[in-house]
C-alpha cells in the first residue's frame, strides 16, 4: 500500500466516526464471505500474463454508523494459468486486506457501498517457485450491492487488487454479510 495515503485514510475515518454514533441495528460486528471469479494479470516487458479462476474472500468488520465501516480480510484469486514468455505458467494469488466501506442505502433493504483499502498478497508460480517477481502491496477499489433487511444479506461485490511491478487483480463475488 502506497504509505501516503495513510493520512488520507486516517483523515477520512475520522471525519466520517466524528459525528454522534446513531442507536441503529446497523452498528455492530459483521463476517461476509463470497465466491466468484478473478482475472489476474502481470507484464514482464514484452510479456503479458493474462489468467482467469475460481475465487473466494472471507471478512470481518466493525460498522460504525449507517453510512460507514472498517474491515479486514483474505482473500483467494486462485490459480490461473497462461501462456508467459513462452512457458505454460500458472500463478496463485491469495492474501489480505484492511478497507474502509462508505454506505449508500437504497431503500429499507438494498444499500449501494463503495470500498476503499490496502492489500498484501503473494504469489506462487509454477514453473518458478514461490513468490517469483511477485508479493507485494496493492491499493484495493471496489464497488458493491447488499440486498436484504435482517441480520443477514445477500452481496455482490467487485475488487480491483492494483499491486506493484504492473500486477493486478480482479475479483467479483456473490455471498453474505451477516450482521451480529
Amino acid at each position: 500500500m502506497n504509505y501516503r495515503l495513510l493520512p488520507l485514510l486516517i483523515a477520512t475515518v475520522t471525519l466520517l466516526s466524528a459525528e454522534e454514533l446513531k442507536a441503529d441495528d446497523k452498528r455492530g460486528f459483521a463476517v461476509n464471505f463470497g465466491v466468484g471469479t478473478s482475472e489476474i494479470s502481470d507484464e514482464d516487458g514484452d510479456d503479458t500474463f493474462n489468467g482467469s479462476a475460481f475465487a473466494y474472500s472471507f471478512g470481518v468488520e466493525y460498522r460504525f454508523n449507517e453510512n460507514f465501516a472498517l474491515g479486514a480480510g483474505i482473500f483467494s484469486l486462485g490459480t490461473a494459468d497462461d501462456d508467459f514468455g513462452g512457458t505454460e505458467t500458472e500463478i496463485e494469488v491469495r492474501g489480505g486486506d484492511f478497507v474502509m466501506r462508505l454506505i449508500v442505502p437504497a431503500g429499507d433493504s438494498v444499500e449501494i457501498f463503495g470500498l476503499f483499502g490496502g492489500a498484501w498478497y503473494t504469489a506462487d508460480l509454477e514453473p518458478g517457485g514461490s513468490n517469483g517477481p511477485f508479493g507485494d502491496t496493492a491499493v484495493e477499489f471496489g464497488l458493491g450491492l447488499d440486498i436484504g433487511s435482517g441480520p443477514l444479506s445477500f452481496r455482490l461485490a467487485g475488487r480491483y487488487f492494483d499491486g506493484s511491478k504492473d500486477e493486478a487483480g480482479a475479483l467479483i463475488s456473490a455471498g453474505f454479510n451477516y450482521r451480529f
